[in-house]
């Protein structure tokens, strides 16, 4: 077999590359994969590019090494490609949400494994104007926490950057006013809101039950709406979220559709919308929709989603 290995070299794990030298020569060694081709990434838009132009049969599978956004380039790719060429993961970020709810192996002997199975699943894919997202799109609350957040500080307190970050920025968050007009043919409703969560997956942000009714081959995605509350409020919906219970706290909306279209309704503060880790370019708004079954993922014999 021929393999591509697309590599964020910027991603948080420090000792990832021990980790791929061991995983490359077994790869070799043991006869599994003939023919490795490495390509780093330098700068944004490099993988989604690279992997952009495969050809069907130009390589047997890709390996996506980085965190959540390299996952989104190489998945962006793909799907443009229309290559079908299947995809392997090795979670190299800080928080690789995709990787932790497929159970992928991340460990060298476990990776090589799963290749020489070569056991693939179909998955869907969520899709945000003319771009793609692999595992969820969120908007509002701390939505932009990942680009405070100094690199150095995430490689060396991984997920805890993100939850320092997230305590000192809490304040100002709640003081924003947000109205947003939602379209589905299972909810529409205009209202005052804190986040708003499009999921592919159950994993979101380190909580694995998120979106607790979630599959990534159900054909559906999962809408979690958290309309405006107060300070005080929020130890209870996080008590709840803990135990994936948030669902029926009657501060959110939770649904499955198909396709959404949300709006702003004023622009008294500019909304970040990130899908995989990368900011959306576009402003409102945002139609999402459900690609059934537009990427063939590596899986362990395991994984049973």
């Amino acid at each position: 077999m021929k393999a591509l290995f697309v590599i964020n070299p910027s991603s948080g794990k420090q000792n990832i590359e021990s980790t791929l030298q061991e995983i490359m020569s077994t790869l070799i060694l043991d006869q599994i994969t003939s023919t490795i081709d490495v390509f780093y990434t330098k700068k944004k838009d490099d993988a989604k590019n690279r992997v952009a132009c495969l050809k069907a049969g130009e390589y047997d599978y890709v390996v996506a090494v980085g965190g959540d956004g390299t996952l989104n380039e190489v998945s962006n790719g793909l799907v443009t490609s229309k290559s079908h060429t299947p995809l392997a993961i090795i979670s190299a970020g800080t928080v690789n949400d995709f990787a932790t709810y497929m159970k992928l192996p991340q460990d060298a002997a476990g990776f090589c494994e799963m290749i020489k199975d070569f056991s693939t699943k179909l998955v869907d894919i969520g899709r945000v104007n003319n771009e793609y997202f692999i595992n969820v799109l969120a908007g509002g609350l701390l939505t932009d926490i990942a680009y405070k957040v100094p690199k150095d500080k995430k490689a060396v307190l991984g997920k805890m950057a993100y939850y320092l970050e997230g305590a000192k920025e809490l304040p100002k968050q709640f003081a924003k006013h947000m109205v947003l007009n939602y379209d589905a043919k299972e909810f529409s409703e205009t209202t005052e809101t804190m986040v708003f969560l499009v999921a592919n997956s159950k994993s979101v942000g380190g909580f694995g039950d998120a979106a607790p009714l979630a599959s990534v081959s159900d054909g559906y995605l999962d809408v979690m709406i958290l309309k405006k509350i107060d300070f005080l409020t929020a130890p209870d919906l996080l008590f709840k979220l803990m135990q994936g219970a948030h669902p029926n706290h009657p501060s959110i909306e939770y649904f499955q559709t198909k396709e959404i279209t949300i709006d702003q309704t004023s622009d008294e503060h500019e909304i970040a919308i990130d899908y995989d880790g990368e900011i959306l370019s576009e402003g409102f708004p945002v139609h999402i929709s459900i690609v059934p079954e537009a990427l063939n993922i590596l899986v362990s014999r395991s994984n049973d989603d």
